[in-house]
């Protein structure tokens, strides 16, 4: 039923189109083109590119519910890459897609968008009964899920629940839930002094710096809380002790008290270090990257994917995520939501590869996802 060389062809058109962050104009206009083919009732670019200062907006699209009584649900996956996405060369071999090796591939997430597009094919060439869909593709994801975060919540509003098809994995892996993160900077002020003539007068920022990360806690806390140190910046020259120096963290974690207690903690151990350096001061910032999400077993979304699964008899495997995905904010502003696998592999490096077979299971798996809402609850 799948029809492989439609996909191949627009994965292929999809991962050549430069889509950086902030720079996903092209790829909108092509997908604009194939929802409006589709026979979608709707398609709208919402406001996110002015909100965040990107060339365009997220895109939704709707397709109206032709059966009464199904949920409506949302296909969801986002336009850009990381960079080192210019020029990309898609080769297929041996059955597996990569690029030539000076480049990512684009598979996170490119596959994930063809897979919701071959699905809505499958779907109007089958005339299957479906509740309302509504299709959502999101711009920023690789830079802090900013399509998501701001999308306008007019347009998700009466979302049962949703599917948000950017993971690793085969066809059935399936993500029921994520952590909530914090972004910390710390940022420690010094006095600057020459290094060799008169270091008495100086304090040494990076001193203080080192003093906060040997104390705070760093990598695997438990099994669902993270932290860790990112970035040090500071200091301008070996002669020089150093005034300023910036330390760039964050925590996760999928339990609420835990990562609150943990922040705490890495709080405490920079102000700490801090009062060793009385001429010195410390500057903590600190933001609320987005919230955990947890769907159920017996939710309807994982219930319906378990159907889906079982039509395309292949195994679900459910697992928790330790990052984040468009799956935290669309369960924050309007519809609980899993993140799906779709097959990518080492994504955001030149080795990413994606096997085709993955890529034609999980266009079936979301062709499957709508064919089996007519049985939900039976």
């Amino acid at each position: 039923m799948i029809n492989k060389q439609r996909m191949k062809d627009t994965f292929t058109d999809l991962v050549t189109i430069y889509a950086p962050s902030k720079g996903e104009r092209d790829v909108l206009e092509y997908l604009k083109k194939k929802l409006k083919a589709l026979g979608a009732s709707k398609v709208i670019e919402d406001n996110n590119g002015s909100v965040n200062g990107g060339n365009c907006g997220n895109l939704i699209a709707v397709f109206n519910s032709n059966a009464e009584g199904l949920p409506s649900i949302a296909l969801t996956g986002h336009m850009d890459c990381v960079e080192c996405c210019k020029g990309i060369e898609p080769v297929l071999e041996d059955g597996v897609f990569h690029s030539k090796g000076n480049t990512i591939l684009g598979g996170d997430d490119k596959a994930g968008v063809t897979a919701i597009l071959e699905g809505l094919f499958l779907m109007k060439e089958t005339y299957i009964p479906h509740g309302k869909i509504t299709v959502i593709f999101t711009v920023q994801e690789e830079i802090g899920l900013f399509g998501s975060r701001y999308i306008e919540e007019k347009y998700i509003q009466g979302i049962d629940f949703g599917y948000v098809l950017d993971a690793d994995g085969p066809a059935g892996s399936v993500y029921n839930a994520g952590p909530s993160e914090y972004k910390l900077n710390f940022i420690c002020q010094g006095v600057a002094a020459h290094a060799g003539m008169s270091p008495e007068k100086g304090t040494n920022a990076i001193a203080m710096a080192a003093a906060g990360i040997a104390a705070c806690p760093t990598g695997r806390i438990d099994e669902e809380t993270t932290c860790n140190i990112g970035t040090i910046q500071g200091g301008t020259a070996r002669n020089i002790v150093p005034d300023y120096c910036e330390v760039v963290a964050e925590a996760r974690s999928r339990n609420a008290e835990k990562l609150e207690s943990l922040v705490a903690q890495m709080e405490s151990a920079f102000t700490e270090a801090a009062k060793k350096f009385p001429q010195g001061s410390l500057k903590i910032q600190k933001e609320k990257a987005y919230d955990s999400f947890l769907i159920e077993e017996t939710d309807p979304a994982l219930q319906l994917f378990s159907r889906a699964c079982q039509a395309m008899n292949v195994p679900m495997n459910v697992a928790k995520s330790g990052g984040g995905s468009d799956a935290n904010w669309f369960g924050t502003k309007g519809f609980p939501a899993v993140l799906v696998g779709v097959g990518m592999t080492d994504f955001h490096t030149n080795k990413e590869n994606l096997k085709e077979q993955d890529l034609y299971d999980a266009g079936m798996l979301v062709y499957q996802i709508i064919a089996e809402e007519s049985h939900l609850g039976k």
